[in-house]
C-alpha cells in the first residue's frame, strides 16, 4: 500500500474510533430520564398493589406545557410518565394527567418567586394554592392522585389532602417537611391519604450513572420505596432528614 493510501486508512480508523466515543459516550440528560422512569415506575407498582381496579390522577409540570421550556425539562416529564403507564398498564387505568396552574407570579417571572433552595420540589412553591383542589374537584371519581412535582407548600389550607378517605395520595421525591415532622408523616401514611412515595437513598447511585438492565435492582440501589408496610422502620432511621 502507498504511503498516501496509508495515511488515508489511518484517518479513517481514528475517525472511526473518534465518532465511536462521541455517540457511546455517557450521556448525563438520558440517564437522569432513566432514573426518573425507574422511580416513577416503582411507585406505579406500589400503588397498582394497594390500589387494584382504581383510577389515578396524575399532576404534572405545568411548565411542560408552555412554549419554549427546555427540552430536557419536557424529557424528564415524559420519562416519569412514560414508567408510571409502563407499571399501571393492565391493573389501573391512568385517568388523566392534569397540569396544576401556576399563581400568577409564577407564570409571570418564576425566578422571581422565593423557593427554599433544598426542596426537591419547587413547584410546591409555584402553583396555585388552589390547584390541587381544583384538580381533585374536577375529577371527583379518581382515586389515587399521584403527584410528581409534590405538595403544594401550603398543606394545611388543601381540603382534598385534609379531608378523610379519598383521594389518597402517591408522591415522587417529595419535600416532607410540608407534612410536618416524623409524627405527622407516619399518620399520614398510616391513615392511607399518602399511600406511597419514592426517596431518595442515602449513599444510593446517582442519576449520572449508566443504567444496568434489571429494573428492579436499578431502584433499589437508587431509591427507596415507603408505604404503610415499612413507614415506622423507615422513619426510625431517616426521622431527621425532613422534620
Amino acid at each position: 500500500m502507498s504511503r498516501p493510501w496509508i495515511g488515508i486508512a489511518f484517518a479513517a480508523v481514528v475517525a472511526v474510533v473518534l465518532g465511536a466515543k462521541y455517540f457511546l459516550r455517557p450521556n448525563p440528560h438520558q440517564e437522569a430520564q432513566f432514573a426518573r422512569e425507574v422511580a416513577t415506575r416503582g411507585l406505579g407498582g406500589a400503588i397498582a398493589a394497594q390500589h387494584p381496579g382504581k383510577r389515578v390522577l396524575v399532576l404534572s409540570n405545568p411548565f411542560t406545557r408552555r412554549p419554549g421550556t427546555d427540552k430536557r425539562i419536557v424529557d424528564m416529564e415524559e420519562a416519569g410518565l412514560r414508567g408510571l403507564r409502563s407499571a399501571l398498564e393492565g391493573k389501573l387505568a391512568v385517568g388523566a394527567v392534569v397540569h396544576p396552574e401556576l399563581r400568577p407570579e409564577a407564570r409571570e417571572n418564576p425566578r422571581a418567586v422565593p423557593i427554599d433552595t433544598e426542596t426537591t420540589t419547587p413547584l410546591s412553591y409555584l402553583v396555585a394554592k388552589d390547584a390541587f383542589d381544583r384538580a381533585a374537584q374536577e375529577h371527583p371519581d379518581w382515586e389515587v392522585i399521584v403527584s410528581l412535582i409534590g405538595l403544594p407548600i401550603e398543606l394545611d389550607k388543601c381540603e382534598s389532602w385534609r379531608k378523610e378517605g379519598a383521594p389518597s395520595f402517591a408522591l415522587l421525591l417529595p419535600d416532607l417537611r410540608m407534612v410536618g415532622g416524623a409524627a405527622a408523616v407516619a399518620a399520614a401514611v398510616k391513615s392511607g391519604k399518602l399511600t406511597a412515595m419514592v426517596l431518595r437513598k442515602p449513599g444510593g447511585v446517582g442519576d449520572d450513572v449508566p443504567p444496568g438492565k434489571d429494573y428492579r435492582a436499578e431502584f433499589d440501589q437508587r431509591f427507596i420505596l415507603v408505604t404503610r408496610e415499612n413507614v415506622d422502620l423507615w422513619l426510625g432511621s431517616h426521622a431527621g432528614d425532613f422534620s
